[in-house]
């Protein structure tokens, strides 16, 4: 969703800077234990984002909340339209194996 949109929730708005760059979009993950169902507040995540033509942009998540969840996030810059990979790698405790996931966002304007 648009940074802008995002800074104005609870929980987000302290974490990330008032003033996004132009075409900051915020990306955010959730993470719930399979057999629990709880929410998971106390992993690693980084993404790597890598945009139509190329360039690739690599940042750790914050940890964040909203409504008093614990949730990951973080403002990825989207200057143009087009397809943007998206590579996330979670590492859910210190001495556990990093899980990787891949998906893709069609951005319009």
């Amino acid at each position: 969703m648009p940074a802008e949109v995002a800074l104005g929730a609870q929980g987000h708005s302290e974490s990330h800077p008032p003033h996004p760059p132009p075409g900051s979009q915020h990306l955010l993950i959730t993470l719930d234990d399979e057999r629990s169902g709880k929410r998971i507040g106390d992993a690693e995540v980084v993404i790597e984002v890598t945009d139509p033509h190329g360039r690739v942009e690599k940042k750790p998540l914050l940890h964040t909340q909203a409504g008093g969840f614990p949730d990951y996030s973080e403002l990825f810059r989207f200057g143009w339209p087009g397809e943007y990979s998206i590579r996330g790698i979670i590492t859910p405790q210190p001495s556990a194996k990093p899980v990787e996931t891949r998906f893709i966002v069609n951005h319009t304007m």
